[in-house]
Order: C-alpha cells, then structure tokens, then sequence
C-alpha cells in the first residue's frame, strides 16, 4: 500500500466545496442569529434556537417558488431540547414578533387556506387542496471545514478504503496474501535479495 502525503494538498474541488459550505453556513448562521434575536427581544436571555417552520406554496414543485409566506421559530431553554421548555415565536408583516405554545397559532388561517385551482379527487369528489405546504428544519450554528481539513478527511477516507480493500484481499485470498507477505519479509528494507 503506498504511503499517503502527510498533509495532502486540497483539491481544486475542495477549494470549491469549501466555498460553497462557507455560503450554506452565512445563510444558515443569519437564519439562526435572527432567531437567536427574536427569542432574546420576546423571551429573554437563555433561550435558543430549535427549528424553523416555513409555509411554502403547495404548487412549488411546479412553479419552482419555495420562497416562505410565513416563518415560525421554535425556542427552548435548559439542557435538553423538549417541547415542554419549548415556544413559537413569528414575526407577523406588521413587524410584531407573537409568541404562542403551538404554531398553528401563530401561521393562523394560512395553515387551512385552501388553493384557488387546485383539487385532488377524495371517494369520487373534488376536494381543495391545501394553498401551502408546511416544511421544517432543524436550527444549529454551522461552522464549515476549510479546504485543508476536507482534503485531509478525504485522504483519510481513501486511505480507510484501501486498508478494508487489503482486508477484503487477504480475507478472499488467504494463499496469495500470505505469498505476499513473504515477497515483502524476504525483499526486506533495502529491496529484493540479491541473486534474485
């Protein structure tokens, strides 16, 4: 098995997956800090970030629109993230942030709205749909490896894969792996015996 460079070089694609993760952590990193801000200006210190739930128009897979009409954070406070040491939290279009214990309370009429054109057929009748869909995410600071790290966590995964590799060989192959063995403690490490 060749040995692998002490520190590999990064690629000229982890360059650009660090890059993009440094995009994805700005956009995440904001969402969590605007969280982090409205539990502070609502709730007080000691409350943190958990989720966030967005209602999305339910068409978007066909018009591609996953821009949110409304946002909902979810906050807890102490050790463990429970619904009891939980609130929602929703900054309403007049700029008001409202807080309640369940966010069906905060999105409101917009949960049951139904879409102006769309049906599904239910037990032969036409039944509106949904306008929006509700989606969710998990909240958490994001804090991206650097191009260097991701070569090394690459290096590391080839080198990984190579040792299960030789595994896998000796394991299949008992008579040849141990031919092998003996070539490598005979050849010694100064190369081939002599006469050979």
């Amino acid at each position: 098995m060749p040995d692998q460079p002490a520190t590999p070089y990064p690629s000229d694609r982890d360059i650009n997956n660090e890059q993009r993760r440094r995009l994805i952590a700005e956009r995440q990193n904001a969402e969590y800090a605007e969280a982090m801000g409205l539990a502070l200006g609502a709730l007080g210190p000691g409350w943190k970030p958990w989720m966030k739930l967005v209602l999305i128009d339910s068409a978007h897979r066909q018009s591609g629109n996953t821009a949110p009409v409304a946002t909902v954070y979810k906050v807890y406070r102490g050790e463990d993230r429970l619904t009891e040491h939980s609130m929602f939290l929703r900054r309403m279009p007049d700029g008001q942030v409202r807080k309640a214990d369940s966010y069906e309370i905060l999105f409101g009429d917009l949960l049951h709205e139904n879409h102006p054109a769309r049906t599904v057929e239910v037990r032969g009748q036409k039944v509106p749909v949904g306008r929006y869909e509700l989606c969710w995410s998990t909240m958490e600071l994001y804090h991206p490896h650097s191009a260097k790290q991701l070569a090394s966590l690459r290096a590391s995964r080839e080198r990984g894969k190579q040792e299960r590799e030789q595994k896998r060989f000796e394991q299949d192959n008992p008579l040849l792996a141990w031919a092998e063995r003996q070539a490598r403690e005979e050849e010694g490490p100064g190369g081939p015996t002599p006469g050979r």
